[in-house]
């Protein structure tokens, strides 16, 4: 259970971290810090009919969908530092849309375009309304060689990337279970156990779970969030940026003590036999000392 739990904890920690030096490296690809201001400025003039805005997509699309599938990303989308969505790979609610002021500026978006204005920033889940699916955004800003803020570069980051790691549950049998738990004590995974949505859905409210939030790494027994006794081996993920999450590795007590028990099983059997044996070698060996 502590592998495991230390295992899933670096994989997820990693998967972030390669994430956000993606986003890093991705503000200031040459790429991005040509066609930001284009867009922008075919938008302003035209918007998305505007023939030197179908020009500059003609030129920058190609590019920026290749790094999307690259790096298995939902979208990528461009705003300038007005707030306007002025590009998107795939085309959202969101594009031609104000992000400081529009109807979408109160909403994680909204948020992480602000933050992403002065550093590199990244969201907690949120629930994509086009894939009804969830992501994390990410965000940073960008500037040109003369250190002129144009912008920011977002990109959306599907669930299901993480969703893989947390659902190889090598060693944990037929009760073992993977999921995360956000500070606001909402799962930010999917239950094994239930059919519906857990994911910023299910409040996980247990004693490792708190102990977890508290900043704290162990294993003991206790009661799940389905009120079933689970040995509980719990960790903060401290190198997240932006988020307070912890991760929870679980097994069903009974799973976990039937091996000793069907041991103790065996030795008690064996123990019992030896006795047996015992008492009748020395009737044996009494009866043939007797004259």
């Amino acid at each position: 259970m502590i592998s495991v739990r230390d295992i899933k904890k670096t994989q997820i920690q990693n998967f972030f971290s390669e994430r956000y030096g993606d986003v890093k490296i991705l503000s200031k690809n040459p790429i991005i810090l040509q066609s930001l201001p284009r867009f922008s400025q075919a938008f302003k003039n035209g918007g998305f009919n505007d023939p030197a805005y179908k020009q500059t997509e003609a030129i920058y699309n190609p590019l920026l969908i290749h790094f999307l599938v690259q790096h298995s990303y939902q979208n990528i989308l461009l705003v300038d530092e007005e707030g306007y969505v002025v590009y998107g790979v795939k085309k959202d609610e969101t594009l031609g849309t104000n992000l400081k002021t529009g109807k979408f500026s109160s909403l994680t978006i909204g948020e992480i375009f602000r933050e992403g204005l002065t550093r590199l920033v990244f969201s907690d889940l949120t629930r994509s309304e086009k894939t009804k699916d969830f992501v994390c955004l990410g965000a940073s800003p960008v500037y040109d060689h003369t250190n002129l803020l144009l912008g920011v570069v977002i990109v959306e980051i599907p669930y299901y990337k993480l969703d893989v790691i947390l659902s190889q549950m090598g060693g944990l049998g037929k009760t073992g279970e993977i999921y995360i738990v956000g500070s606001d004590q909402l799962m930010r995974s999917k239950s094994r156990f239930l059919k519906q949505n857990t994911i910023l859905e299910l409040k996980i409210d247990t004693e490792a779970s708190r102990d977890a939030l508290r900043g704290n790494t162990s294993v003991q027994i206790v009661k799940d969030y389905r009120d079933i006794p689970v040995l509980s081996a719990y960790t903060p993920l401290d190198a997240l940026k932006d988020v307070n999450w912890v991760l929870l590795v679980e097994k069903d007590e009974k799973e976990v003590l039937n091996p000793f028990r069907i041991f103790e099983a065996y030795i008690i059997v064996i123990a019992a036999a030896i006795f047996a044996i015992s008492i009748a070698y020395l009737r044996f060996t009494k009866k043939k000392d007797t004259p």
